[in-house]
């Protein structure tokens, strides 16, 4: 068979996962054990190490990976077995069998890793199952166990699970050390935070909060209330946009003619040739710059907050939805808010119900003030006009 030895251990693994490849193997799967070759080669590359390490380390991964298509409960078992019979033929070269099989105990026994060929094993298997893609393979990982009917594990034991999982994750290469060490730290730091607060959750949830969660899990929420909260917030939104823009387009006029205005004041000529012109710029003045001052008023921002820290917890949970409120709790009750919130539908859409109403008051205000600056500019414009047609032919 043409190719190196790793590479026909590589082809045999694959056709074992084909045939023997079930449903559950979901994380210990050929795709796993292809991205540990991978990062075998670059971890053997960044070390320089001879040929001949990477080729046994090669060969002991894709066998490491395959003990799991042949028996998932004793996969470590089923890898030395399966070593036995792929690295006894007298065509393999002298060595490389005990090499391999000592590569294969080092995986269970990492103290006894005591040649190139097995810290680098250990390395690239670690790299793959604790490296870059970690937070996004763990919930194969737990699938997997789940399915093979191991246990059915609770969320905060499964975060106490991986943070003890990361902390046992030892690299044992000088590029290993160097490259990956720090990114399993980091691993570590996100998945202790997420550990911390899923316990911390689990210990403040109350035999109350619990009964509504169950209720709220039997009762699906209205699709109907749903699409009429989406709807209308949405339209609450584009409103908003609407008025803004509108606003945005009186002050950019009134600020360009009143420059002008002040500009030709600014000339002597015109107002002692002819006196009357200043009337209706006087008159366009005051007007445009109340016009001005009105859009300015619809379009500023202003952040309201309806909480004050004497109300008692419960009439905060009622206004947590807008940002100008709950930005005033600290992020722990904030979070005890948002659960009791989650787990009370009624809370919940009264909630909603609230922030709706509070966002149709600001966008009556805005309208109100855009109405006066719209109206002023109108009748501003047709005062001007007129007061200079009668200054023009008088």
């Amino acid at each position: 068979m043409e190719g190196s030895l790793s590479q026909r251990t590589q082809a045999y693994v694959w056709r074992l996962f084909n045939q023997k490849n079930g449903a559950r193997l979901v994380f210990h799967n050929y795709a796993l054990a292809s991205r540990a070759a991978s990062l075998l080669k670059e971890i053997n590359e960044g070390n320089s190490f001879p040929p001949e390490v990477l080729e046994t380390s090669l060969i002991a991964a894709w066998i490491h990976y395959g003990g799991f298509a042949l028996n998932y409960e004793q996969a470590s078992q089923a890898a030395l077995e399966l070593a036995d019979k792929l690295l006894k033929d007298p065509a393999v070269p002298n060595g490389v069998h005990e090499q391999v099989r000592s590569c294969l105990q080092a995986v269970v026994q990492p103290e006894t890793a005591g040649t190139r060929e097995a810290q680098l094993l250990l390395d690239g298997l670690s790299a793959a199952e604790f490296g870059a893609e970690f937070f996004e393979i763990e919930p194969l990982w737990r699938l997997e166990l789940e399915l093979a009917g191991h246990r059915q594990y609770e969320q905060v034991d499964w975060d106490q699970y991986l943070t003890q999982q990361l902390l046992n994750v030892r690299f044992l290469t000088p590029f290993g050390k160097e490259t990956y060490e720090p990114l399993v730290a980091r691993h570590l730091l996100r998945q202790k935070e997420v550990a911390e607060k899923s316990a911390r959750r689990t210990r403040n949830q109350t035999a109350k909060e619990q009964l509504k969660y169950q209720r709220l899990g039997r009762r699906s929420p209205n699709s109907g209330v749903q699409t009429f909260f989406r709807t209308s917030y949405r339209n609450h939104i584009n409103l908003s946009a609407i008025a803004d823009n509108k606003a945005n387009i009186m002050i950019s006029v009134n600020a360009i003619l009143i420059s002008v205005l002040i500009s030709i004041l600014s000339y002597k000529n015109i107002t002692e040739t002819n006196p009357m012109v200043l009337m209706p710029v006087v008159i366009f003045l005051i007007t445009g710059l109340s016009s001005l001052i009105f859009a300015v008023l619809s379009a500023r921002p202003k952040v309201t907050s309806l909480l004050r820290a004497e109300l008692p917890a419960e009439e905060k949970r009622k206004n947590i939805v807008f940002f100008g409120n709950f930005v005033q709790l600290p992020p722990e009750e904030y979070e005890e808010a948002l659960d009791a919130m989650f787990g009370d539908t009624e809370l919940l859409y009264g909630n909603m119900a609230r922030d709706l109403y509070n966002l149709g008051k600001v966008l009556d205000k805005k309208y109100r003030y855009l109405t006066v600056s719209y109206n002023i500019f109108m009748m501003g414009f047709v005062a001007t006009v007129v007061t200079f047609m009668i200054a023009l032919f008088s």
